[in-house]
C-alpha cells in the first residue's frame, strides 16, 4: 500500500515539473525573463521648467532604444532625472539585456545590474 502511495506522489511532483518546464519558453529563463540584445541607443535632453518660479529647473532625458529579441525589434521610451541612468543604457549599448514584458511595460537589467522600467511604443516610432 505504501509502495502505491509513494509512487503515486511521485508521479504526480514529475507530471507538475514537466508541465512547468513545458509552460518555459525556450528563450525565456526560469525568472522570467528573456534575453536581448540593445540594438540602437538615441538620447534627448528635454528640460522641464517653471518660467517666473522661484523653482529651480530639473532637467529630464528622455531616451529611446531598441531592442532585438528573437525575430522581433522593441521599441521603448524611457524618461528620467537621473545622469547615471542614462550613461549606463549609452554604455549598454550592442550588449546582451534581461527583459521582462508584461503588457506595454517592459523590465531590463542592464549588465552592470541596474533596472530599467520603460515603457514600450508602436513600431511606427522607431
Amino acid at each position: 500500500m505504501r509502495v502505491h502511495t509513494a509512487a503515486r506522489v511521485l508521479l504526480a511532483v514529475f507530471l507538475s515539473y514537466s508541465i512547468t518546464l513545458a509552460q518555459t519558453s525556450p528563450g525565456t529563463a526560469p525568472d522570467g525573463y528573456q534575453t536581448a540584445k540593445i540594438v540602437s541607443v538615441r538620447q534627448l535632453k528635454q528640460v522641464t521648467g517653471y518660467p517666473m518660479s522661484r523653482y529651480p529647473t530639473v532637467a529630464r532625458f528622455t531616451v529611446d532604444f531598441a531592442l532585438r529579441l528573437a525575430d522581433q525589434s522593441i521599441c521603448t521610451g524611457y524618461e528620467t532625472p537621473v545622469l547615471d541612468e542614462v550613461q549606463d543604457l549609452v554604455a549598454a549599448n550592442g550588449q546582451t539585456v534581461k527583459v521582462e514584458i508584461r503588457g506595454k511595460k517592459i523590465t531590463m537589467i542592464l549588465p552592470n545590474g541596474r533596472k530599467i522600467h520603460a515603457d514600450l511604443v508602436k513600431e511606427t516610432q522607431c
